[in-house]
């Protein structure tokens, strides 16, 4: 198991570091926001009183909260560059809005996805 912190160096540092322009806190404050939603539903491993960058994460954890964390990465990438427009930089990638819907539409699969009950026979 990594911590939160530990998951969103790596991704700053090894799977993004050329197209990611946020900066170190903010991943961050992003893959904590991902978590805090992930663990309105679901259950961590840890079973942390408060969830912050030490929380332990496990691999099948992560694997719901990374696609929730990427779209909000990709949000608040979009809107710095959206930002930027009155400076005259072109902007890429998609929209603010359009990312929105995603997240949207993620939160609201976040319930049936995190949620676990375990089997019990008698």
């Amino acid at each position: 198991m990594a911590t939160l912190d530990e998951l969103a160096a790596r991704f700053s540092e090894k799977e993004r570091e050329a197209g990611n322009i946020l900066g170190d806190e903010a991943v961050k404050a992003q893959a904590l926001a991902a978590t805090l939603f992930y663990y309105g539903y679901g259950y961590l491993t840890s079973a942390p009183e408060t969830v912050d960058g030490e929380t332990e994460i496990s691999d099948s954890e992560w694997a719901l909260i990374r696609p929730l964390f990427l779209l909000y990465v990709e949000r608040e990438t979009a809107l710095q560059l959206e930002a930027s427009r009155g400076l005259g930089l072109d902007v890429f990638g998609r929209s603010a809005s359009e990312i929105a819907a995603d997240i949207n539409a993620m939160e609201a699969e976040m319930p049936r996805r995190a949620f676990y009950q375990p089997i019990i026979t008698v």
